[in-house]
Parts: C-alpha cells; structure tokens; sequence
C-alpha cells in the first residue's frame, strides 16, 4: 500500500473524531470537566492494566524506551532555555508546553493505529513516563511547593504498578475479569480525542504567534532529540519508531490546566496548546511517513 494511504487511514479516525468534538462543542458547548476527570480515574487506568496484562511482554524490555522517553522530557527542559530567551518569553510558561506532549489524547491512538499492539505497549510505556514527569517535575517547574508526589498515587500508575506486579508473580487473570475492564478502557481513546475537539472549538488563539513558533518548534525539538538518543541507545524499530513520535507530539492540553491551575499566563499557554494542536495536522504526518517505511 503506498505510504500515503497508510497514513491516512491512521490520521482519518483521529481527525474524524476531533472533529466531530469540535462541531459538537460549537453547537452544544457541553461541559466535559466531570466525564474528563472520569476518563483520567477510570477508563484511562482501565486501559493501561488491561492492555499491559493483554501484552504479556517483560517490561524489562521497556526499560530502553523509557529511560529515552524520560531523557527526552528533561532535555527539552534545557533546550527551552534558550528558546524562551530568543521568544521572549518566560521560561516557566514556554518549557512545560516544549517538554510534556500529548501522549494520551493523541500518542495512545495514534502509535496504536501506526504500529499495532507492540506500538500500544509502547505508546502506554510513554505515557506513563510523561504522565510522571509532568505531574511530578511539571508541578515543581511551576510551583515548587506542589506536592509532586500525587503523581505516584494516580490511578493510571496505580494500575500500570498492579499489572506489573501480577505479571512478574506470573498471576492469571481470567477472561471474564479482564473483560469489564477491558470494555471499560475502549472509553478512553475515543473519549480523549472527542474532548480535544471540544476544547480546540473553544480556543482562544489570542498570542497566536507565539503559539506558531512554539508549535513548529516542539516536534522539531523532540524529533531531533528523539534522533539523537536512539543513536546513543540501542531501540528495536517499534520502539524507535514509537519515540519518534513521541517527540513528534503537539503539547499536552493538560500544559494550560496546570498554567490555569499555578497562575503561569495561561492565557499565552492557551494559545500554544491550542495552535499546536492544530499543527499536528502537519506533523504528525511528516513523521509518519519518516518512520513507517522501517515498521512495515
């Protein structure tokens, strides 16, 4: 199949359902803070026990990509050094938005319609990386009295801990147990790109250049780094290719809650999650076609 078709039967379901999110929050305007925080606290957990037990991999094998996921987080954070001088910009409102992508609305979907259930795993690996380090350094960046350690105890790394644990006591879960669960983490995807495009038909694009720059650079930051760290660290091609992409991402929407949340100009961290969002229609297929002729 030519790679062009490839990767638009991966973008087409993605884009459908944020579009649709965006129609939907245009006419309707629903308010999604409570099905948001259900997401985070159930079916988002239920995906990462189900499909870690459903993989019955070694997470040891994971370990490489991980550590890669967390040196590429820090990394940015030293590179936005710079960048934050040369935008004119304060470091602590234009860093987060550089370091902590958008591997649960976007990664999840995206690296498991592009690599399958290997690219699933790894997607969750990275996720979960992101996940820590943004609720745990992201908050300190921000506040440095937050109680970073919350991230530990979140229900997405509670159940990632648990699945780990009965896999390496070599514990069976029965089917029927595993279903519900199951059934519920198939919420989660559909679920986090439909509020996306809730949140994007509501956008305030005031700062729009700042959110321009600030978008072409992260993927290009992340893709660099991602490069550079997997010519230092021996990556199997799903894992190479999954850390691609990783870098590849647009910032986390979750960046403006946490600016909302601190008081770190979330008018400005709007416009840079926002905007790059919408540049990931640009991105993300560049890095597609990159790395899919290796996968294939």
């Amino acid at each position: 199949m030519p790679i062009v078709f490839q990767i638009a039967q991966i973008m087409f379901p993605l884009v459908v359902i944020v579009g649709i999110g965006i129609v939907v929050g245009i006419r309707q305007n629903p308010q999604l803070d409570t099905i948001n925080n259900i997401n985070l606290n159930v079916f988002i957990p239920a995906l990462v026990f189900a499909s870690l037990i459903q993989q019955q991999f070694e997470f040891k094998e994971f370990a490489l990509l991980g550590l890669s996921g967390f040196i590429l987080v820090l990394a940015t954070a030293v590179i936005a050094i710079p960048l934050a001088k040369l935008f004119s910009t304060a470091y602590r409102t234009l860093a987060p938005p550089l370091m902590f992508h958008n591997a649960g609305n976007i990664g999840l979907p995206l690296m498991s319609l592009a690599l399958g259930p290997e690219g699933l795993a790894a997607a969750l690996i990275l996720f979960l990386v992101g996940n820590i380090t943004h609720f745990g350094l992201g908050s300190y960046m921000l506040d440095h009295d937050a109680k970073w350690l919350r991230s530990i105890t979140s229900p997405a790394i509670l159940a990632a801990v648990a699945a780990v644990v009965l896999q390496t006591q070599g514990i069976v879960i029965a089917d029927f147990v595993i279903l519900p669960i199951d059934m519920l983490g198939s919420i989660a995807v559909p679920l986090m790109l439909f509020s996306l495009g809730v949140q994007l038909s509501h956008a305030n694009y005031d700062y729009w250049k700042l959110g321009v720059l600030v978008g072409v650079a992260t993927p290009i930051v992340g893709v660099s780094l991602a490069l550079l760290i997997s010519s230092i660290v021996a990556l199997e091609k799903i894992q190479f290719a999954a850390l691609i992409l990783f870098g590849a991402l647009p910032p986390a929407v979750m960046n403006f809650l946490f600016a909302k949340r601190y008081q770190q100009e979330p008018t400005k961290v709007s416009a840079i999650v926002l905007v790059g969002n919408v540049l990931g229609i640009i991105s993300l297929p560049l890095a597609l076609w990159f790395i899919l002729p290796g996968v294939s």
